[in-house]
């Protein structure tokens, strides 16, 4: 059965989309705009849409994709109407009448994948594209959509994939000794596919920040200038500012640009001990905050063991210079130093070290990815020290099929063409 959905937000507006994909979508759109004559391809062409008592209500675009040259594989059917919801539900609801259902979330994405229009990795970029919250997130997710990432990962695996084969080569068709060097260069192959991984696994970090934002939470004890850095750097008086200890309660929030870097910059209440409940309670949420913070802003001395995800700032240089260690020295009131703070928070959010051609952006893909990378450290384990060739093809069969969940399945058969190409096994 076809699917329907509007695209486009709800709400009123300009112009809305609604969406049909399945083999009736052309002749449900021929029910709604008594139309006879057959769409042309990717050509959009203006009609009437017309109620189930044949009354017109509305003056439509219509752009027609027929499979497999589709977003989603099957015919597909974009209806550009005016942007208001009654329309929009008269639509939904004619398509119903005549032969679709409402679609489930993601279920055009989900579709073209199983049609085979894009792998897992491709579509999960959808949602990055959908949701990033800075243009630089776009970007990513519009490059790997487009096969930036599967690219990339079919050469790891292609790589993984011959190393294999010249294993198994070894195990099932060689009647000789070892290969020459086979040993050696395997070692060098899975050596330099390790140092791959591990930079891949590295850019999540700043690669999801571009996509999903990053938290940053300003702490510190009360009366610190918390709540005056927070307004400073997000441009609004926003938080309350006084002299009375204890003034923030809860957690003050703003989604803000940080040198192109989306972050949700959080106030918190001073943390002290306290018999006020009110004031507790915000302690409490302050401390979970800080649990969960990507970069934590401290208004309090360096420790002599400073924590890794902690810049500590001096906060009051307007008064005196600082009696302790500090990373940085501002004036939040005076908005001195304010720029240089702000280089350091967007410096430490994207500090990687990385400088891998791929970019992962999910924790899924986090995940396989470490997978991969302890599957070729434990082949490249068993090949140095107890030479294990069957340990080793196993490791390196694992680290395949982690990756084949990031792009397409790797076959039996593209195993042998590599060890056919590879070697003469003219026999």
């Amino acid at each position: 059965m076809s699917f329907v959905a509007c695209s486009t937000p709800l709400g009123t507006g300009g112009i809305a989309v609604v969406r049909m994909s399945g083999k009736s979508s052309i002749s449900v759109l021929k029910k709604i705009t008594k139309s006879k004559r057959v769409p042309k391809h990717s050509v959009a062409k203006k009609y009437t849409a017309y109620d189930s008592r044949g009354d017109s209500f509305d003056n439509i675009v219509v752009t027609t994709f027929f499979a497999p040259k589709s977003y989603t594989g099957e015919d597909l059917v974009e209806i550009s109407c005016h942007g208001n919801p009654v329309i929009v539900s008269k639509i939904l609801e004619l398509c119903c009448l005549y032969g679709c259902r409402i679609a489930d979330p993601g279920e055009f994405t989900k579709t073209a994948f199983l049609n085979g229009k894009m792998d897992i990795s491709e579509a999960e970029s959808v949602s990055d594209i959908i949701h990033a919250k800075s243009i630089d997130g776009v970007k990513l997710g519009a490059k790997n959509l487009s096969g930036g990432l599967s690219k990339k990962v079919k050469d790891v695996k292609t790589s993984v994939v011959s190393c294999l084969a010249a294993i198994e080569f070894n195990l099932d068709i060689s009647e000789e000794e070892l290969q020459p060097n086979l040993i050696k260069n395997s070692l060098d192959v899975l050596g330099d596919l390790v140092l791959k991984t591990k930079s891949a696994v590295k850019t999540f970090k700043s690669s999801s920040i571009f996509v999903s934002g990053a938290s940053v939470v300003i702490s510190g004890p009360p009366n610190a200038g918390k709540s005056t850095l927070f307004n400073t750097l997000v441009g609004t008086n926003r938080a309350i500012v006084t002299e009375i200890p204890g003034t923030t309660r809860d957690v003050v929030e703003k989604e803000i640009l940080v040198n192109t870097i989306p972050i949700n910059l959080k106030d918190t209440a001073g943390i002290r001990l306290s018999k006020d409940p009110v004031e507790s309670a915000g302690i409490e949420r302050s401390k979970e905050e800080l649990n969960t913070a990507d970069l934590v802003l401290c208004l309090e001395e360096k420790p002599k063991k400073p924590k890794k995800n902690y810049l500590y700032i001096y906060n009051k240089s307007d008064l005196g210079p600082p009696s302790g260690d500090f990373d940085i020295s501002i004036s939040a009131k005076k908005e001195k130093n304010i720029q240089k703070l702000i280089n350091m928070v967007s410096s430490t959010l994207l500090d990687t070290n990385s400088t891998s051609d791929i970019q992962i952006t999910t924790t899924r893909q986090l995940n396989l990815m470490k997978d991969v990378l302890l599957s070729l450290q434990k082949a490249r384990v068993h090949l140095s020290t107890d030479f294990s060739l069957e340990l080793v093809a196993e490791e390196l069969s694992r680290a395949v099929s982690f990756l084949d969940m990031l792009t397409e399945k790797t076959t039996k058969d593209d195993v042998l063409n590599v060890v056919f190409s590879s070697f003469c096994v003219g026999k």
